[in-house]
């Protein structure tokens, strides 16, 4: 992962390029989004009397106010940033090293997305390894070697940080790069504060106890870089249909990871983490208890085998985890073309890590599912196929 945001990298005194807020590319108004740390969460009523209660949003609605603010910011700035931005040789070359230093991050630590995410245009391809290293850094917080000693307040001050990127004024060279994309494409900070928020998440939950519980942190921590990238793929101009479904698409290709995440992962999480991100009400309707995860896995006493409870558990896990991958196939034929071939090839990958649990007969305890290099190598003409040629028009739109 990359280095923790302590140690922060001083930002080159003659990085000119991140433009004072007169300067910078006119966007539509910014409105200030609502923070989410909890005394300051997003809201609603419960009813339409102006003297009903408010309370915060939970669960799904989480996703759905971050959803609703991103296709709307996107659809009204029109024609994507990227278009009227300088070509490199305009760049300075402070700029230029903090996209390259992203660049390299990315290799360094997403070999596949930084392959797959090469395969878009060059401005493209800059803007969503700026975005990816944020994510990569925020992440760090509660998983990376200063973990331990995260603390709330810590994730305030990163969030502080993060509107101050917003408005123009990065902290180190990996944030100038951000604040550059930021100029250049609509994006809208909520799902870069509900991210953080998936962060507070973790440093205070460790178990959930329904899908939707954990579908919300699904959303935060994956789901909300669906809407980070959204505006940076581009829509294509021959579709023209809503950009709802797009977004909605592009959350459900979110989550069809995460998910995919937890279920290669859980003998990692469970027994070096003590985390459990699977639903323990479902857990409990197969019939496992906790501690069967917690003591090294679900094997039988007779072979050694995966037990037939957790063989049909996973069943069930990765079916619905492979619903949200379909969901997410309709949307990709609504992005720019130089980026369909990339997301197709990220939602293939992905998608047979599923596979590769089912090959290890469902043990996720002591193997680790994964996709041979040959598999990966076969998917991209695949992939490249899917995207060139789709079997019908997105959402029914031509």
């Amino acid at each position: 992962m990359a280095g923790a945001p302590s140690a922060r990298e001083s930002l080159d005194a003659s990085l000119g390029t991140v433009r004072p807020p007169q300067e910078r590319l006119r966007r539509p108004p910014k409105t200030r989004a609502v923070l989410t740390r909890p005394e300051q969460a997003p809201k609603v009523r419960d009813g339409e009397g102006s003297d009903r209660p408010q309370r915060r949003l939970t669960g799904r609605e989480v996703e759905e106010h971050a959803l609703q603010k991103c296709w709307r910011r996107h659809e009204a700035g029109g024609v994507p940033l990227s278009c009227r931005s300088p070509p490199d040789r305009q760049r300075s070359a402070s700029l230029q090293a903090s996209y390259d230093r992203c660049a390299k991050v990315t290799a360094e630590y997403a070999k596949t997305f930084y392959l797959g995410t090469s395969l878009m245009t060059p401005e493209k391809a800059r803007a969503t390894w700026a975005i990816y290293v944020w994510c990569r850094r925020t992440d760090e917080l509660v998983d990376g070697p200063n973990a331990s000693r995260m603390t709330p307040q810590a994730l305030d001050r990163w969030e502080e940080r993060l509107e101050a990127l917003f408005e123009g004024r990065p902290a180190d060279i990996l944030d100038a790069a951000l604040t550059d994309t930021i100029d250049r494409f609509p994006l809208d900070i909520q799902p870069f504060r509900d991210m953080i928020g998936g962060m507070r998440m973790d440093l205070v939950k460790s178990r959930y106890q329904t899908f939707d519980e954990l579908y919300e942190y699904c959303y935060r921590v994956a789901g909300a870089v669906g809407l980070m990238t959204s505006p940076v793929m581009g829509i294509d101009p021959e579709y023209k249909g809503p950009l709802e479904p797009v977004y909605r698409a592009a959350l459900a290709l979110g989550t069809a990871n995460q998910l995919t995440n937890i279920l290669r992962d859980v003998g990692e999480d469970s027994l070096q983490r003590n985390r459990i991100y699977l639903p323990t009400e479902e857990l409990d309707q197969f019939g496992i208890r906790e501690q069967e995860l917690l003591r090294g896995g679900l094997f039988a006493s007779t072979n050694g085998r995966i037990d037939d409870r957790w063989r049909a558990f996973m069943k069930f896990q990765i079916k619905r985890a492979r619903q949200f991958f379909v969901t997410a196939e309709e949307g990709v034929h609504a992005l720019d073309a130089d980026a369909r071939w990339p997301v197709w090839s990220a939602l293939n990958l992905y998608r047979q890590i599923l596979d590769a649990i089912e090959e290890n007969d469902y043990n996720n305890f002591t193997q680790r599912a994964y996709v041979r290099r040959w598999k990966k190598l076969l998917a991209l003409p695949v992939s490249f196929g899917q995207a060139k040629f789709p079997k019908q028009a997105p959402f029914g739109h031509k």
